[in-house]
């Protein structure tokens, strides 16, 4: 396992290569989404204009999951959280590349959640790269959906 010393001096280096080549790196911390940065991370990085987005749960900006939470509100929540994220770069889900989805317990019912989102939300004939991993648990007790996501940036 690498020492998390060592993680900040490769980061450190690379953002110090990058920037001499003239390329930068830049973070989202939107503050009506949960405060990844409390948890070590970014919310998403910038890099060459496009946006890598950390993987979103179902929880509020106060950490607090919905009421009742089961899987479809959590799901809900968390596509809340990417389009808050998307929108502070004034970006939409059209502009979304890549889209990978991890689901506590997959099943036939969070699949046909899922396809319904994407055909609803994807319906003018492009949608994005996706990617659907069923897994037995995440980071915290509780959350049942992680979304990462990957997106271009519209010149200005």
């Amino acid at each position: 396992m690498i020492d998390i010393n060592i993680n900040k001096l490769l980061l450190l280096m690379l953002t110090s290569t990058l920037a001499s080549c003239g390329m930068k790196i830049s973070t989202i911390n939107n503050p009506n989404v949960y405060a990844t940065h409390d948890f070590g991370f970014s919310q998403a990085v910038i890099f060459n204009n496009v946006i890598y987005g950390s993987g979103q749960v179902g929880w509020d900006k106060d950490y607090t999951l919905p009421a009742n939470s089961d899987f479809k509100q959590q799901f809900e929540q968390t596509l809340i959280n990417i389009e808050r994220l998307l929108e502070s770069q004034k970006c939409s889900w059209q502009d979304v590349l890549h889209l990978r989805f991890y689901v506590v317990g997959l099943n036939a019912v969070k699949r046909e959640n899922i396809g319904t989102f994407l055909k609803q939300t994807f319906s003018n004939g492009y949608a994005p790269a996706t990617t659907l991993i069923g897994i037995s648990a995440l980071a915290r007790e509780n959350l049942l959906i992680e979304i990462e996501f990957t997106a271009k940036i519209k010149k200005q």
